[in-house]
């Protein structure tokens, strides 16, 4: 497997790559799902296996974490907390955010240094301040790392 800093530079990779739900192609289209799911197989972490495919809405309802569970098969968790502060986040690890008052895990973005990281949001993959991000700030977070360090 890559070293963090490798994984971030895979990561960054997909800047720029438009907003596609259920889109799987760099350049051509992603979402934070399938963006999460490329990552873990470049960087090595796991083989071709989707973290799902998901509707806009599939979380509205859904009392299940089907996200978090499926992410769990290729990385741990290491922390469960706010999206503010200083967690315990480190370059290449992934986070998972409950946005738009869902009671279950439904974003998921890449850490590259905290509190930056990359998520497909809106238009774009994009590289932002998660603490001051609109959608993220303050809301529940998990973080999960595929490394054993």
């Amino acid at each position: 497997m890559m070293t963090r800093e490798q994984a971030v530079a895979v990561a960054r990779t997909w800047i720029g790559t438009p907003y596609v739900l259920g889109g799987r192609l760099k350049g051509a289209g992603i979402d934070c799902a399938t963006l999460l799911a490329e990552y873990l197989i470049e960087i090595g972490a796991s083989e071709r296996e989707s973290l799902a495919v998901y509707s806009h809405d599939w979380f509205h309802h859904a009392t299940e974490e089907r996200y978090k569970y499926a992410l769990l098969k290729h990385a741990r968790q290491v922390a469960e907390t706010i999206c503010r502060g200083t967690p315990e986040a480190r370059p290449g690890d992934l986070v998972l955010f409950k946005v738009v008052r869902s009671r279950i895990y439904n974003h998921g973005a890449i850490v590259t240094a905290w509190p930056h990281g990359i998520h497909a949001f809106d238009r774009s993959v994009a590289e932002v301040n998660l603490v001051l991000h609109a959608a993220l700030a303050h809301t529940e977070m998990a973080i999960f790392t595929p490394w054993s360090d």
